[in-house]
């Protein structure tokens, strides 16, 4: 028996999804890699994409355009000219949790900013492709996680993991996590498998996928070089991203080639 009831996303849920929040079991799993890939597809799909990083951290400005690498990676995947206020909305300059970093800067956390900025996108785009930070369990404030910013924005997630030891324990608790909040789950996306996995590896895709019934989208391949287009290509090629391109509804005054 499986740890959780199998529930897929219906055709008619399919059909209402306006963006996908892309999540993942650690910081540093291949989130930005998977969200650039995504919305690269996208938009060779004659889909109108927007992209958000509604909070951000790092000891570095990227640029003077984007105060986050991630932002920048994501806007030129979807070729997008918004400005960083609205693509991200929060950024501290400290490598912690926004919430973390709100209190050793002395700031605080404007989740009513965020909402506004994604509304904006949301209304403009026909799917916005969001990214997360860390986990879903990263504290945005004392009372709010990443994984109730996803609820409030009404979003299914795509959850990036890996095939090391312990992804199973992260993987699971990440489900389990969407689930008891009632987050829609398109599927696990297992990033940067080896060229040549030893068992342990190779079977960590269908053990989870057997202990939660929750669908593994694609196992992407450990890449020397790699960058969006290929990860778009690899994701282009499943039968879930597939079914989601297909139900995304192109607002007709904002078709484009």
């Amino acid at each position: 028996m499986s740890l959780f009831t199998k529930r897929d996303l219906s055709t008619r849920q399919l059909e209402k999804l306006q963006g996908v929040f892309i999540t993942g079991t650690d910081t540093e799993i291949g989130k930005t890699t998977i969200a650039c890939g995504l919305a690269w597809l996208l938009r060779r799909n004659g889909i109108r994409v927007g992209i958000m990083k509604p909070f951000a951290t790092s000891s570095n400005m990227y640029s003077n355009r984007y105060k986050s690498y991630d932002t920048a990676a994501l806007a030129k995947a979807a070729d997008i000219e918004e400005s960083d206020q609205i693509l991200n909305p929060i950024f501290f300059p400290i490598p912690a949790s926004p919430y973390m970093a709100a209190e050793i800067l002395h700031k605080t956390v404007d989740l009513g900013i965020v909402t506004k900025k994604f509304n904006i996108l949301k209304k403009k785009y026909d799917f916005t492709v969001v990214e997360g930070i860390g986990g879903v369990m990263v504290p945005i404030t004392a009372k709010i996680s990443l994984l109730d910013v996803i609820r409030r924005m009404n979003l299914a997630t795509i959850i990036v993991s890996s095939p090391k030891l312990g992804s199973i324990n992260h993987t699971v608790l990440t489900i389990n996590a969407c689930k008891v909040k009632k987050i829609p789950i398109i599927g696990v996306i297992f990033n940067q498998m080896p060229k040549h996995p030893n068992i342990v590896e190779s079977m960590t895709p269908n053990y989870i996928e057997k202990l939660t019934g929750t669908k593994t989208i694609s196992i992407i391949p450990f890449m020397d070089s790699c960058n969006f287009k290929k990860i778009g290509s690899y994701l282009g090629r499943t039968s879930v991203i597939k079914n989601v391109i297909s139900n995304i509804k192109v607002k007709p005054e904002l078709t484009f080639h």
